[in-house]
């Protein structure tokens, strides 16, 4: 059941496009469909606890920042007594970043947005839902309270240099902005040089307000989530993606959904995308359909943080190809042989695992070793359409032309070898 509703995941991923985040995120989505409340009601009997015990500890804890021990370097609010605010990558943001955007709206005594906008320095254009796509500087209105007429607001925003106003140069921040009834209150959240979105998560009355900021960054949009979470109209920081003790894998071309499911306070997450296994090369481009395989991965909050419960992968041909390659890099032949379809691929009416092992050992050495298969940019000529390769060097190379079982099995029944120039 799992591996079905990943598939049609994978399907809309190809299908759809990410809400028009930048060029780079064309033809990949973030999609809410019906089918998916399936799949995240599996992952939520998965969750390997009760109701009650994670209201317990989030009771206790009330999310509070899974990285103590790296309080020293975590995101603050506004207003903190720290000095510096650590961004990703050792960039330190200024709390005079914080002070000026405070002390620009410190003047707005209502909730209205064109007010806010003005004071910022920002146009009438500048305020909606699609701005951060469009412009390096915006606001986007969202609600993390839920209550009418009192809103949250997300900015998109340069400190004014020189007295130039904020279309001047110099790279972008993020602030959430929240109305505390006589005026607004600013907190930093993250850089913003990188294209992402911002999306208030599902939660409980027993759970703090929750903001998700995911930032996608490369040629190939990988997305990482940052959750914080809002107390007193000051946004804090919950858990971070970007850091390596948070063991969060993001994919080429990703997304990333949140979705609330039964027996959980804080909202399951998904990560989608491109995988990128290593042994097997695939075109670095968004434009090479066809070829690769996708992975999904569900995330349970549990013990405040993040943790991986589940991953799978598309069942395609590509898919087996990596798997084979992969077990026979690491000698373990019983599963190599366990993809394959023995009579087709050994030619033989008494197969074996033996007969496998020899043949590998005999004809197939370069699997064995440590080198590095390659899918192929542009199509090889007269090669099919599940082709790869293995550079000689000195122009030459191995082309591969692997045979399949059909579907979903996709047990490899033949595999041939020429060489040819470059």
């Amino acid at each position: 059941m799992a591996i079905i509703v990943f598939e049609r995941i994978f399907q809309l991923l190809r299908k759809e496009r990410v809400a028009r985040l930048s060029t780079s995120l064309s033809g990949k989505t973030i999609c809410h469909r019906k089918w998916l409340v399936a799949f995240l009601l599996v992952i939520g009997t998965a969750l390997g606890f009760a109701a009650g015990r994670q209201r317990a500890i989030l009771s206790a804890s009330t999310l509070e920042d899974p990285f103590a021990p790296m309080a020293a370097a975590a995101v603050s609010p506004a207003g903190g007594s720290k000095s510096e605010i650590e961004g990703k990558e050792g960039t330190f943001v200024s709390a005079a970043g914080v002070q000026a955007i405070q002390a620009a709206i410190a003047h707005v005594q209502d909730p209205g947005l064109q007010s806010l906008a003005k004071a910022l320095g920002l146009s009438y254009g500048q305020i909606g839902h699609r701005v951060f796509e469009d412009s390096e500087i915006g606001m986007e209105p969202i609600s993390l309270t839920g209550k009418s007429g009192v809103p949250e607001v997300a900015v998109k925003w340069r400190a004014p240099v020189a007295g130039r106003g904020p279309q001047s140069k110099g790279e972008p921040s993020l602030y959430l902005l929240s109305w505390g009834g006589n005026a607004w209150q600013a907190s930093y959240l993250t850089p913003a040089v990188y294209a992402l979105t911002v999306q208030v998560l599902p939660g409980t009355a027993s759970t703090a307000p929750l903001i998700a900021v995911v930032i996608y960054r490369g040629m190939a949009a990988v997305p990482y989530p940052v959750i914080f979470r809002l107390t007193d109209h000051h946004a804090s920081l919950a858990w971070d993606g970007r850091v390596s003790t948070s063991l969060y894998s993001g994919y080429d071309y990703g997304s990333i959904q949140f979705k609330k499911v039964e027996n959980a306070d804080v909202p399951v997450m998904l990560a989608a995308g491109l995988a990128d296994p290593g042994l097997l090369v695939f075109p670095n481009s968004s434009q090479q359909s066809g070829r690769g395989f996708h992975v999904a991965a569900a995330y349970a909050w549990q013990h405040n943080a993040y943790v991986r419960i589940r991953t799978e992968y598309t069942q395609n041909r590509d898919y087996t190809l990596y798997r084979f390659i992969s077990a026979l890099h690491l000698h373990e032949y019983e599963k190599a042989y366990s993809l394959i379809d023995p009579k087709q691929f050994l030619k033989s009416d008494k197969p074996s695992l033996k007969l496998f092992r020899e043949s590998i050992l005999k004809t197939w050495p370069e699997f064995i070793d440590d080198r590095i298969f390659e899918v192929p940019a542009k199509p090889v000529k007269g090669s099919g359409s599940h082709v790869f390769i293995l550079r000689l060097g000195h122009g030459k190379m191995n082309v591969y032309h692997p045979a399949f079982t059909p579907g979903p099995a996709y047990r490899l029944t033949g595999l041939t070898r020429t060489e040819t120039s470059e």
